[in-house]
Protein backbone atom coordinates (compact mmCIF):
# COMPACT_ATOMS: atom_id res chain seq x y z
CA UNK A 1 0.00 0.00 0.00
CA UNK A 2 1.06 3.42 -0.99
CA UNK A 3 1.28 6.26 1.43
CA UNK A 4 -1.75 7.84 0.15
CA UNK A 5 -3.83 4.70 1.45
CA UNK A 6 -7.51 4.97 0.71
CA UNK A 7 -10.00 3.73 3.46
CA UNK A 8 -13.05 5.23 1.08
CA UNK A 9 -14.23 2.75 -1.13
CA UNK A 10 -15.06 3.67 -5.17
CA UNK A 11 -16.96 0.22 -5.61
CA UNK A 12 -17.92 -2.47 -3.75
CA UNK A 13 -19.39 -6.07 -4.94
CA UNK A 14 -20.21 -9.16 -3.62
CA UNK A 15 -20.27 -12.47 -5.14
CA UNK A 16 -21.73 -15.71 -3.78
CA UNK A 17 -20.44 -17.65 -6.42
CA UNK A 18 -17.21 -16.97 -6.09
CA UNK A 19 -17.67 -15.97 -1.97
CA UNK A 20 -16.05 -13.43 -1.76
CA UNK A 21 -15.86 -9.26 -1.64
CA UNK A 22 -14.39 -7.29 -3.84
CA UNK A 23 -13.86 -3.11 -2.84
CA UNK A 24 -11.97 -0.66 -4.92
CA UNK A 25 -10.90 1.96 -2.87
CA UNK A 26 -10.34 5.54 -4.09
CA UNK A 27 -6.85 5.25 -4.59
CA UNK A 28 -7.43 2.82 -7.53
CA UNK A 29 -6.64 -0.11 -5.17
CA UNK A 30 -8.66 -3.18 -5.32
CA UNK A 31 -8.62 -5.82 -2.29
CA UNK A 32 -10.63 -9.53 -2.86
CA UNK A 33 -11.72 -10.76 0.16
CA UNK A 34 -12.68 -14.52 0.75
CA UNK A 35 -15.66 -15.11 2.75
CA UNK A 36 -13.90 -17.90 5.10
CA UNK A 37 -11.28 -14.88 5.94
CA UNK A 38 -13.95 -12.31 6.54
CA UNK A 39 -15.72 -14.65 8.75
CA UNK A 40 -13.19 -15.69 10.95
CA UNK A 41 -11.70 -12.27 11.42
CA UNK A 42 -15.08 -10.37 11.94
CA UNK A 43 -14.42 -7.47 14.44
CA UNK A 44 -17.37 -8.08 16.49
CA UNK A 45 -16.62 -8.59 20.51
CA UNK A 46 -18.13 -11.80 20.73
CA UNK A 47 -15.44 -13.00 18.19
CA UNK A 48 -12.37 -11.11 19.52
CA UNK A 49 -13.16 -12.69 22.95
CA UNK A 50 -13.42 -16.21 21.07
CA UNK A 51 -10.52 -15.63 19.15
CA UNK A 52 -8.36 -14.41 22.44
CA UNK A 53 -9.25 -17.38 24.24
CA UNK A 54 -8.42 -19.67 21.29
CA UNK A 55 -6.13 -22.06 22.89
CA UNK A 56 -2.15 -21.49 22.23
CA UNK A 57 -1.52 -24.77 20.88
CA UNK A 58 -3.99 -24.99 18.81
CA UNK A 59 -5.52 -28.24 19.94
CA UNK A 60 -8.85 -29.25 21.04
CA UNK A 61 -10.99 -26.28 22.74
CA UNK A 62 -13.92 -26.21 24.88
CA UNK A 63 -15.16 -23.15 23.66
CA UNK A 64 -19.02 -22.99 23.00
CA UNK A 65 -20.11 -22.49 19.57
CA UNK A 66 -23.66 -20.78 18.57
CA UNK A 67 -25.08 -21.65 15.16
CA UNK A 68 -24.26 -24.25 13.13
CA UNK A 69 -20.27 -25.86 12.82
CA UNK A 70 -18.86 -24.87 8.73
CA UNK A 71 -15.89 -26.21 7.48
CA UNK A 72 -13.63 -24.00 5.41
CA UNK A 73 -15.64 -23.09 2.28
CA UNK A 74 -19.05 -23.51 3.30
CA UNK A 75 -19.90 -20.02 4.59
CA UNK A 76 -22.45 -17.65 2.40
CA UNK A 77 -22.77 -13.99 2.65
CA UNK A 78 -27.22 -13.65 3.20
CA UNK A 79 -27.07 -10.21 3.23
CA UNK A 80 -24.63 -6.95 2.76
CA UNK A 81 -25.58 -3.99 4.52
CA UNK A 82 -24.36 -0.18 4.39
CA UNK A 83 -23.32 1.04 8.14
CA UNK A 84 -23.31 5.10 7.54
CA UNK A 85 -20.66 5.81 5.02
CA UNK A 86 -17.99 4.15 7.32
CA UNK A 87 -18.86 -0.01 7.36
CA UNK A 88 -20.28 -2.65 6.33
CA UNK A 89 -22.35 -5.38 8.24
CA UNK A 90 -23.29 -8.99 7.27
CA UNK A 91 -25.47 -11.70 7.61
CA UNK A 92 -24.21 -15.11 7.37
CA UNK A 93 -25.29 -18.71 6.78
CA UNK A 94 -23.88 -19.63 10.55
CA UNK A 95 -26.68 -16.91 11.68
CA UNK A 96 -23.78 -14.40 12.90
CA UNK A 97 -24.30 -10.93 12.56
CA UNK A 98 -22.83 -8.66 14.83
CA UNK A 99 -19.93 -7.99 12.89
CA UNK A 100 -18.95 -4.09 11.84
CA UNK A 101 -16.53 -3.70 9.58
CA UNK A 102 -14.97 -0.52 9.29
CA UNK A 103 -13.58 0.54 5.88
CA UNK A 104 -9.88 1.26 7.82
CA UNK A 105 -10.38 -2.58 9.18
CA UNK A 106 -11.17 -3.95 5.71
CA UNK A 107 -7.94 -1.95 4.38
CA UNK A 108 -5.74 -3.31 6.80
CA UNK A 109 -7.11 -6.75 6.36
CA UNK A 110 -6.40 -6.36 2.64
CA UNK A 111 -5.04 -9.65 1.95
CA UNK A 112 -3.12 -9.21 -1.43
CA UNK A 113 0.46 -9.96 -1.72
CA UNK A 114 1.75 -6.34 -2.06
CA UNK A 115 -0.42 -5.47 1.23
CA UNK A 116 0.73 -8.69 3.06
CA UNK A 117 4.43 -7.87 2.26
CA UNK A 118 4.41 -3.92 3.94
CA UNK A 119 2.35 -5.56 6.47
CA UNK A 120 -0.42 -3.00 6.43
Amino acid sequence: MSETTSTDPADISVSRTRRELCIRWQDGHASVYPFDLLRKECPCALCNDLRSKAPASGGPSLAVLSGPVLKVGEVQVNEVSPIGRYAISFVWSDGHDSGIYAFEYLRGLCPCPACRATGK
